[in-house]
Protein backbone atom coordinates (compact mmCIF):
# COMPACT_ATOMS: atom_id res chain seq x y z
CA UNK A 1 0.00 0.00 0.00
CA UNK A 2 1.36 3.40 -0.98
CA UNK A 3 1.01 6.47 1.27
CA UNK A 4 1.00 9.95 -0.18
CA UNK A 5 1.32 13.30 1.72
CA UNK A 6 -0.56 16.24 0.44
CA UNK A 7 0.61 19.76 1.20
CA UNK A 8 -2.14 22.27 1.88
CA UNK A 9 -2.47 25.07 -0.61
CA UNK A 10 -2.05 27.77 2.14
CA UNK A 11 -1.54 28.03 5.83
CA UNK A 12 -5.09 29.10 6.30
CA UNK A 13 -6.19 25.59 5.40
CA UNK A 14 -4.25 24.11 8.36
CA UNK A 15 -6.10 23.41 11.57
CA UNK A 16 -5.77 26.10 14.23
CA UNK A 17 -4.07 23.74 16.66
CA UNK A 18 -1.16 23.42 14.21
CA UNK A 19 -0.56 27.16 13.70
CA UNK A 20 1.00 27.79 17.11
CA UNK A 21 3.69 25.05 16.87
CA UNK A 22 4.51 26.26 13.36
CA UNK A 23 4.97 29.88 14.52
CA UNK A 24 7.18 28.69 17.33
CA UNK A 25 9.34 26.79 14.85
CA UNK A 26 9.69 29.87 12.66
CA UNK A 27 10.77 32.00 15.63
CA UNK A 28 13.34 29.41 16.62
CA UNK A 29 14.77 29.41 13.12
CA UNK A 30 15.03 33.21 13.10
CA UNK A 31 16.84 33.48 16.47
CA UNK A 32 20.28 32.27 15.24
CA UNK A 33 20.14 34.85 12.49
CA UNK A 34 19.53 37.64 15.01
CA UNK A 35 22.30 36.37 17.27
CA UNK A 36 24.64 36.27 14.32
CA UNK A 37 23.71 39.84 13.43
CA UNK A 38 24.53 40.94 16.99
CA UNK A 39 27.92 39.24 16.89
CA UNK A 40 28.76 41.24 13.79
CA UNK A 41 28.65 44.56 15.74
CA UNK A 42 32.01 46.28 15.62
CA UNK A 43 34.01 46.53 18.85
CA UNK A 44 35.28 50.04 19.49
CA UNK A 45 37.93 50.98 22.07
CA UNK A 46 36.53 54.07 23.77
CA UNK A 47 39.12 56.18 25.59
CA UNK A 48 39.47 59.79 26.66
CA UNK A 49 39.54 62.33 29.45
CA UNK A 50 36.74 63.44 31.80
CA UNK A 51 37.17 67.10 32.83
CA UNK A 52 35.38 69.52 35.13
CA UNK A 53 33.45 71.98 32.98
CA UNK A 54 35.73 74.14 30.82
CA UNK A 55 38.80 73.49 32.96
CA UNK A 56 41.52 70.89 32.55
CA UNK A 57 41.02 69.34 35.97
CA UNK A 58 40.26 65.65 35.70
CA UNK A 59 37.33 63.99 37.48
CA UNK A 60 38.65 60.96 39.35
CA UNK A 61 36.41 57.94 39.93
CA UNK A 62 33.78 58.90 37.33
CA UNK A 63 31.75 55.98 35.98
CA UNK A 64 31.93 55.27 32.23
CA UNK A 65 29.61 52.39 31.30
CA UNK A 66 26.82 51.16 29.06
CA UNK A 67 23.63 50.82 31.16
CA UNK A 68 22.25 47.30 31.34
CA UNK A 69 25.55 45.67 30.31
CA UNK A 70 28.86 44.72 31.88
CA UNK A 71 30.81 47.06 29.61
CA UNK A 72 32.33 49.97 31.48
CA UNK A 73 35.07 51.29 33.73
CA UNK A 74 35.95 54.26 35.98
CA UNK A 75 38.40 57.11 35.46
CA UNK A 76 41.76 57.05 37.18
CA UNK A 77 43.07 59.72 39.55
CA UNK A 78 43.81 62.03 36.61
CA UNK A 79 40.44 61.58 34.84
CA UNK A 80 41.59 59.23 32.05
CA UNK A 81 39.72 56.06 31.05
CA UNK A 82 39.66 53.34 28.36
CA UNK A 83 37.02 50.65 27.84
CA UNK A 84 35.73 48.50 24.95
CA UNK A 85 32.19 49.20 23.68
CA UNK A 86 30.11 48.26 20.65
CA UNK A 87 29.06 50.43 17.76
CA UNK A 88 25.61 51.80 18.55
CA UNK A 89 26.11 51.76 22.34
CA UNK A 90 24.89 54.63 24.49
CA UNK A 91 27.65 55.31 27.03
CA UNK A 92 26.80 57.01 30.33
CA UNK A 93 29.24 59.28 32.19
CA UNK A 94 28.25 59.73 35.81
CA UNK A 95 29.94 61.13 38.93
CA UNK A 96 28.79 62.46 42.28
CA UNK A 97 28.28 66.24 42.11
CA UNK A 98 28.00 66.34 38.30
CA UNK A 99 25.15 66.01 35.83
CA UNK A 100 25.00 62.71 33.89
CA UNK A 101 26.27 62.89 30.31
CA UNK A 102 25.56 60.47 27.44
CA UNK A 103 27.65 59.57 24.41
CA UNK A 104 26.20 57.54 21.50
CA UNK A 105 28.64 55.56 19.40
CA UNK A 106 27.38 55.70 15.77
CA UNK A 107 25.99 52.43 14.48
CA UNK A 108 28.01 52.70 11.25
CA UNK A 109 31.25 53.72 12.98
CA UNK A 110 34.03 51.84 11.22
CA UNK A 111 37.17 52.82 13.18
CA UNK A 112 38.48 50.63 16.01
CA UNK A 113 39.08 53.52 18.44
CA UNK A 114 37.05 56.48 19.64
CA UNK A 115 38.68 59.29 21.68
CA UNK A 116 36.81 62.11 23.41
CA UNK A 117 37.09 64.80 26.10
CA UNK A 118 33.93 64.71 28.18
CA UNK A 119 33.18 67.98 30.01
CA UNK A 120 31.06 67.34 33.09
CA UNK A 121 28.77 70.08 34.39
CA UNK A 122 28.62 70.56 38.15
CA UNK A 123 25.35 69.69 39.87
CA UNK A 124 25.79 70.29 43.63
CA UNK A 125 23.39 68.44 45.86
CA UNK A 126 22.07 70.36 48.86
CA UNK A 127 21.40 68.13 51.84
CA UNK A 128 18.77 69.08 54.43
CA UNK A 129 19.95 70.73 57.63
CA UNK A 130 20.38 68.37 60.57
CA UNK A 131 20.42 69.69 64.15
CA UNK A 132 22.59 67.57 66.43
CA UNK A 133 21.85 67.61 70.18
CA UNK A 134 23.71 65.72 72.91
CA UNK A 135 20.34 65.00 74.51
CA UNK A 136 17.74 62.49 73.44
CA UNK A 137 14.96 65.03 72.94
CA UNK A 138 14.62 68.79 72.63
CA UNK A 139 12.74 68.86 75.91
CA UNK A 140 15.73 67.36 77.75
CA UNK A 141 17.95 69.96 76.11
CA UNK A 142 15.78 72.86 77.31
CA UNK A 143 15.67 71.46 80.86
CA UNK A 144 19.45 71.11 80.92
CA UNK A 145 19.91 74.70 79.76
CA UNK A 146 17.41 75.98 82.32
CA UNK A 147 19.23 74.19 85.17
CA UNK A 148 22.70 75.44 84.30
CA UNK A 149 24.34 77.27 87.21
CA UNK A 150 26.33 80.23 85.94
CA UNK A 151 29.45 80.82 88.10
CA UNK A 152 29.95 84.12 89.91
CA UNK A 153 32.25 86.76 88.42
CA UNK A 154 35.88 85.82 88.61
CA UNK A 155 36.66 87.75 91.80
CA UNK A 156 38.43 84.77 93.26
CA UNK A 157 40.69 84.50 90.22
CA UNK A 158 41.43 88.23 90.34
CA UNK A 159 42.26 88.09 94.06
CA UNK A 160 44.61 85.18 93.55
CA UNK A 161 46.35 86.94 90.68
CA UNK A 162 47.12 89.98 92.89
CA UNK A 163 48.36 87.97 95.89
CA UNK A 164 51.99 89.09 96.67
CA UNK A 165 53.06 85.52 97.46
CA UNK A 166 51.67 84.32 94.15
CA UNK A 167 53.38 87.16 92.29
CA UNK A 168 56.72 86.42 94.01
CA UNK A 169 56.47 82.76 93.13
CA UNK A 170 55.51 83.60 89.56
CA UNK A 171 58.48 85.96 89.26
CA UNK A 172 60.81 83.30 90.67
CA UNK A 173 59.84 80.56 88.24
CA UNK A 174 59.36 82.76 85.17
CA UNK A 175 62.55 82.93 83.05
CA UNK A 176 63.88 86.32 81.98
CA UNK A 177 63.24 87.55 78.47
CA UNK A 178 65.97 88.72 76.09
CA UNK A 179 65.32 92.37 77.04
CA UNK A 180 65.60 91.56 80.76
CA UNK A 181 68.85 89.68 80.20
CA UNK A 182 70.33 92.65 78.35
CA UNK A 183 69.20 95.04 81.11
CA UNK A 184 70.77 92.84 83.80
CA UNK A 185 74.06 92.63 81.86
CA UNK A 186 74.11 96.41 81.43
CA UNK A 187 73.56 96.93 85.15
CA UNK A 188 76.44 94.60 85.94
CA UNK A 189 78.76 96.54 83.64
CA UNK A 190 77.81 99.87 85.27
CA UNK A 191 78.41 98.40 88.73
CA UNK A 192 81.85 97.18 87.71
CA UNK A 193 82.78 100.65 86.43
CA UNK A 194 81.63 102.26 89.66
CA UNK A 195 83.60 99.81 91.81
CA UNK A 196 86.72 100.41 89.76
CA UNK A 197 86.77 104.19 90.37
CA UNK A 198 85.48 104.24 93.97
CA UNK A 199 87.78 101.51 95.27
CA UNK A 200 91.11 101.52 93.41
CA UNK A 201 92.66 98.17 92.97
CA UNK A 202 96.22 99.42 93.70
CA UNK A 203 97.01 101.05 97.12
CA UNK A 204 100.45 102.41 98.19
CA UNK A 205 101.16 100.36 101.27
CA UNK A 206 104.22 102.49 102.16
CA UNK A 207 102.07 105.63 102.62
CA UNK A 208 99.78 104.09 105.24
CA UNK A 209 102.11 104.74 108.28
CA UNK A 210 102.56 108.42 107.34
CA UNK A 211 98.81 108.79 106.94
CA UNK A 212 98.17 107.36 110.39
CA UNK A 213 100.80 109.62 111.96
CA UNK A 214 99.25 112.71 110.40
CA UNK A 215 95.85 111.72 111.78
CA UNK A 216 97.26 111.31 115.28
CA UNK A 217 99.07 114.65 115.18
CA UNK A 218 95.93 116.45 114.03
CA UNK A 219 97.44 117.69 110.82
CA UNK A 220 94.03 117.44 109.10
CA UNK A 221 92.21 119.58 111.65
CA UNK A 222 90.77 122.85 110.54
CA UNK A 223 92.75 125.95 111.24
CA UNK A 224 89.83 127.53 113.18
CA UNK A 225 89.86 124.80 115.90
Amino acid sequence: MTLSLRTPASLTQLPKWMLFPLLGLLLFLLMPGQAQAQTKQRVVQLSGFVATGDSLYGVAGAGVYVPGTTRGTITNEYGYFSTPVLAGDSVLFNSLGFKPQYLIIPQDYESQSYSIIMQMQEDPTELPTVDVFPWATERDFKEAVANVRIPEPGNAILTKSLDPRYLDELARITPMSDAQNFRFWNQQQVQLQQNRYMFPSQVNMMAIPGLLKSLLNGDFKKSGN
